[in-house]
Parts: structure tokens; sequence; C-alpha cells
């Protein structure tokens, strides 16, 4: 009976086979790849050696003042706070300080600012001054470019600059879900009802200083009522004005034109508040019209009227210029002509006002 060979070891015969036919060419290819590299180092060339009297290349000096601005986080949302800091660092033979920069801060709300405090680092002297930023608009943003000048330990004048810092300022997050808050939002507390005892002795105030304050109104509107003043007649209201014409120094000044035509006025008022005649703005015609379809003037008062109408019109409208003679007729006919009429009333004359 033949058994048959198992794979595993068919396998293993096969790799053992490779081994003997390839393992000469592998050593000898490994050998030349050593023998090459061993010669590229050989041939290197070495750097040259220094002379007695040279001296070894300095590493790059350090700026006497450096300045630096960054933030503390690239990117924000709208309303969340990112910190902008500006860092000098200067050497200590350097006089130099760092300049206030919130001015220059464009499209940013500064919410709070300050100054860190000057240490010592490496033997130079480092300060800075930090702003706490927000924005309202969502958008990119340029933080400023900061030049600081300074005079050098050479005496020269020179200037660090810091690099322009870019910001970008993303829309307001989303709510997580439908209905839901940030966890930094909370509800409004209900309002709360707070009772309070009434006061007693505020309210019996109150009360006394109502009905003190109602019965003095009530005893003003009593005293009111007793004495009401009766409103001025016809004939008072036309002494006071001719009183008020004779102050007015026309006579005495010789502008006898001007006291006429005051006293057709006064004539005119007259019988529109005796007769019922708007008389004021109508024409001589009309008012003599309306004085002959009144009841209340009699035909000698009528005459006496027309007469006076009559005679100032072409004083007034003509341009013609009376001497002293005739005004003082004319007043003495407009107080003759109002005592007529007020003696059917009982009123007071207008004697006394001439």
């Amino acid at each position: 009976m033949v058994r048959e060979r198992p794979r595993s070891a068919e396998k293993t015969v096969l790799s053992l086979s490779a081994l003997r036919r390839f393992g000469p060419v592998c050593c000898l290819a490994l050998s030349i790849l050593v023998a090459v590299g061993a010669a590229a180092c050989k041939q290197r060339p070495s750097s040259p050696a220094l002379s007695s009297g040279q001296e070894a290349p300095k590493a790059a000096e350090r700026p006497a003042v450096e300045v630096r601005a960054e933030v503390d986080r690239a990117e924000v949302s709208v309303g969340e706070p990112v910190v902008f800091r500006v860092v000098l660092n200067a050497a200590p033979s350097v006089s130099v300080s760092l300049p206030d920069v919130g001015g220059r801060i464009q499209g940013l709300r500064i919410v709070e600012m300050g100054q860190d405090a000057p240490r010592e680092i490496m033997g130079r002297r480092e300060s800075g001054r930090w702003y706490r930023l927000e924005a309202d608009l969502s958008g990119s943003y340029v933080l400023p470019v900061i030049k600081v000048p300074y005079t050098g330990p050479d005496g020269k004048e020179a200037w660090a600059e810091t690099e322009p810092v870019y910001l970008k300022v993303l829309p307001p997050k989303p709510l997580s879900s439908a209905g839901e808050k940030p966890a930094d939002i909370r509800d409004l507390k209900p309002l709360v009802e707070i009772r309070r005892p009434l006061p007693v002795r505020w309210i019996l105030a109150a009360s006394a200083l109502l009905t003190a304050a109602g019965g003095a109104g009530f005893l003003l509107w009593r005293r009111g009522r007793r004495k009401t003043a009766t409103p001025p007649t016809a004939e008072e209201h036309a002494r006071r004005e001719l009183a008020d014409l004779d102050a007015s120094g026309l006579v005495e000044e010789q502008r006898f034109r001007e006291y006429v035509f005051g006293l057709s006025l006064v004539f005119r008022r007259y019988l529109e508040r005796k007769f019922g005649i708007p008389a004021a703005e109508q024409t001589t015609e009309e008012v003599l019209q309306g004085l002959r379809n009144s009841q209340r003037l009699g035909d000698d008062l009528k005459r006496t009227a027309r007469a006076f109408l009559e005679a100032t019109d072409p004083i007034k409208y003509r341009g013609l210029e009376p001497d002293r003679k005739e005004t003082e007729s004319w007043r003495s006919e407009l107080v003759n002509f109002v005592e007529r009429a007020a003696v059917p009333d009982g009123n007071p004359l207008l004697s006394e006002a001439a």
C-alpha cells in the first residue's frame, strides 16, 4: 500500500532546494554592496581645517527687539470671545515699550483688556498686552500689524513689527435639535408673587388727605358760585377803550387822523356790543342799513350815528387831516351818543372818561 507524502513536507523540500541554488549568488551581491559603500565613505571630502588665525563662524545674532502677535483661537463663532495678545521681547540694553493698539482694532468689540507683568527670560526682558475681543458679524478679520520703533545699542533707529493675524468668525451655532436650547442659555424663572401686608397707616393718611382736598374744593366751588363776576357792559367796554385811546398820546403828538380812526373803531364796536350790529366788519352803508332796521334805537340816535359815521369816513379813507378842534368835537359826539344810548338801561355814562 502506497502512502501519500504530506504537502507541508513537499514545501520544506522545495525551500531547501531553492536555498542551495541561489544562496551563493545572494551572498556575492551583498559583499559587493558593502564594498561600494566603504569606498564612497573614503572618497567624501572632509571639512577644511581652520588655520591658526581663523575664527569659527558665529551663529546668527538675535535681534535686539522682537515683537509678535497671536490669538488663542483662529476660529470662533459670533459672540464667542477670543484673546489677542501682543508680546514684546527686548535686550536689556534697549529702552523700548509696547504701545496700546486697542484703537487700531477694527470690526471687533473690546470687552476686556490688560497687561502682562514684565519678566526676564534668558537674559531678555519680555512684556505684553492682551485684548479680549468679540465679533457681532461672521466673516474673516485681519488684526493690525504692530510696529514698535526703538533705538538699537549702536544708536541707530530701527523698528520691529508683527505679522498680520487672521481670524475667522463663524455664524452662531445652531440649536442641537428642534426646541433644544444651548447649555449656556437658561429660561427665565416664573414670577414670584410677593404678598405684603397692607400699610394701614398710609391708607388712612391718604384717605384723610383726599377728604380734606375734596372739602376744600367744594368750598371754593361754592364761593366761586356766589361771587361770579358780572360781565362788563357795552358802556364799560367803550369807557375802557376810550381811556386807552386817550392814553396813547396821539393828540399830544398831533396825530389827529390816527386818533379819529380810533374814535371810529370805538364807536363801531359799541354799536356791535350794544345793538348786535357787526359794524366793525361792515361798510358805512351796511351799518346805516342795520341802524334803520333796528327797533332799539330812536330816530334821534339814528341821525346822530349817521352824522358821526359820515363825518369820520372821509378822514379814514380819503387821507384828510383834521385839526384839534374837529377831533375834540367828534370825541364829544361819541361820548354824548353813548350816554344817551345807555340811559334806558341805567348803566354808568362815559362822562367820567371825558
